[in-house]
């Protein structure tokens, strides 16, 4: 049998939002080696590829085949930032609280974008200096809203998407009710699974 690249793994587990140190504890090895895997500074023997390729290969399809819905794994706290609040502001607070991503949210509950990690740590490379974000507007660098989906959607459905999202948000009546991403599906694999 003939398994993907070590590379392909790293994408695989990423896609799954399956942390290293997640992976590493099914393995039954240290996250740095994980880590060390991951950068290609260890190559690994056959049975360990094999056996960390299988878990990962097991909860996607468990993903996919999870007939749940969407209401019973989201998480119901939103926590969003407005258009108007200055982007560092902002980035403390998905500091925080851990997020890797906001929605943005008008004075009407609207989405109207999302203020990603990704995005802040760009400006930053870019030479962004503190001072610059704290008067920078979130509307100034915010990407599209995430995907919305409503609350009995099933996590099958649901699943897929995350394959190219950190998230998706959850609605009822047009009105946003909760956040879900890749680790809540995976948390429930582990409990329905």
């Amino acid at each position: 049998m003939i398994f993907p690249t070590i590379e392909e793994i790293k994408k695989m587990r990423k896609n799954l939002g399956i942390s290293q140190k997640e992976l590493a504890r099914v393995s039954g090895v240290s996250q740095s080696y994980i880590a060390r895997l991951e950068k290609g500074d260890i190559n690994p023997t056959y049975e360990r590829v094999r056996k960390i390729y299988d878990y990962l290969s097991r909860s996607g399809m468990r993903a996919e085949n999870l007939e749940i819905t969407a209401e019973k794994i989201m998480s119901p706290f939103v926590i969003s930032c407005l258009p108007d609040d200055s982007v560092l502001a902002s980035l403390n607070k998905m500091r925080e609280r851990g997020f890797s991503q906001l929605p943005v949210m008008n004075r009407e509950g609207k989405v109207v974008g999302t203020l990603t990690e990704s995005g802040l740590n760009d400006l930053l490379i870019k030479g962004a200096t503190l001072d610059s974000l704290r008067k920078l507007l979130v509307s100034k660098v915010m990407v599209p809203p995430l995907p919305i989906v409503h609350r009995s959607s099933p996590i099958s459905i649901i699943y897929p998407i995350l394959r190219y999202y950190s998230a998706v948000l959850i609605s009822d009546g047009g009105e946003i009710k909760g956040v879900l991403t890749k680790a809540d599906v995976l948390k429930a694999v582990e409990i329905y699974g």
